[in-house]
C-alpha cells in the first residue's frame, strides 16, 4: 500500500515525466515473504476500486498512469516482483537478473495480473511455459524472448539505465502518456472502437505545448525541446 501511495502521489506530480521501480537490495523482487504468510496465505478484503488485493491495485494504477514507467530489474525478479516489473511499460535489467515465477512448484497461483501480461508480452505457449513450469530465465533468455526492453553488464547497470531513463524523461510526456492509454485501450477493443480512440487522444495530443514544440522544431531542423507538458 506504500507502493500504491507513491503511485498516485506521482501520477497527480505534474513535474515528474517517467516513473522508476527498483530494489532496495541485492535483488529487485524475491516475491512474497512465505514465511510470515503462515500455511494458509493472507486473506485480503477488496479494495473501494473492485481490486481483490493491494498487488493488484498497484499494477492497476502502473497501467492507468500517462506517464512511462520503468522496472530496474537485477538479481532475482521473481512471484509477485514478477508480476509488478511485467506491468510496468519497460524493463531494464542488470545481466546478474534471474527473472520467472516458480509459485507454482509451491502450489501458490499467479494473483496480480502475470496471467494477462506474460502472454502478450512473450506469446501464450512461452508463457504457459513459464508459469506452469515455474522456470526462471536469465537476463539472455527473457531478452532473446522479448521480456525485458534491454540488458547491460552488472557494472554498468547504474549508468546505462541512467542514461535510459534520462532518454525517456526528456521525451513529450503527455504524447507518450497517450500513446500508452492507446495500447492499453486496444488490448481490450476491436479495431474500429480503437481508430475512434486514437483520433480522441490525437486531438488532445494537437492542444500540448510539446506538440507545437515538435512541429516547430522539425521546421527549423534542429532538436526538440520537451517541457512534458
Amino acid at each position: 500500500m506504500e507502493i500504491v501511495d507513491v503511485l498516485e502521489k506521482s501520477m497527480k506530480n505534474k513535474k515528474i515525466r517517467v516513473i522508476t521501480i527498483k530494489g532496495a537490495g541485492k535483488c529487485f523482487c524475491t516475491g512474497d515473504d512465505l514465511k510470515k504468510m503462515g500455511p494458509n496465505g493472507v486473506q485480503f478484503a477488496p479494495l473501494e476500486d473492485g481490486s481483490q488485493l493491494p498487488h493488484q491495485r498497484m499494477v492497476r494504477l502502473i497501467r492507468q498512469i500517462q506517464k512511462p514507467v520503468i522496472a530496474l530489474l537485477y538479481g532475482y525478479c521473481l512471484g509477485a516482483g514478477f508480476d509488478l516489473a511485467l506491468a510496468c511499460d519497460f524493463r531494464i535489467a542488470a545481466d546478474n537478473l534471474e527473472i520467472g515465477d516458480h509459485r507454482a512448484s509451491r502450489a501458490i497461483c499467479v494473483m496480480s495480473g502475470g496471467s494477462w501480461f506474460l502472454p502478450r508480452i512473450v506469446g501464450f505457449a512461452k508463457a504457459t511455459e513459464i508459469i506452469l513450469t515455474g522456470k526462471h530465465l536469465s537476463a539472455e533468455e527473457a531478452y532473446d524472448i522479448g521480456l525485458i526492453t534491454k540488458y547491460f553488464p552488472e557494472n554498468e547497470f547504474e549508468e546505462k539505465s541512467k542514461e535510459f531513463i534520462q532518454k525517456i524523461a526528456q521525451m513529450p510526456t503527455k504524447c507518450l502518456g497517450y500513446n500508452k492509454t492507446m495500447l492499453n485501450y486496444s488490448l481490450r477493443n476491436d479495431l474500429f472502437p480503437s481508430l475512434k480512440n486514437e483520433f480522441k487522444l490525437y486531438c488532445k495530443n494537437i492542444a500540448t505545448k510539446d506538440f507545437g514544440e515538435g512541429m516547430k522544431s522539425f521546421q527549423e531542423n534542429r532538436k526538440p525541446k520537451f517541457i512534458g507538458k
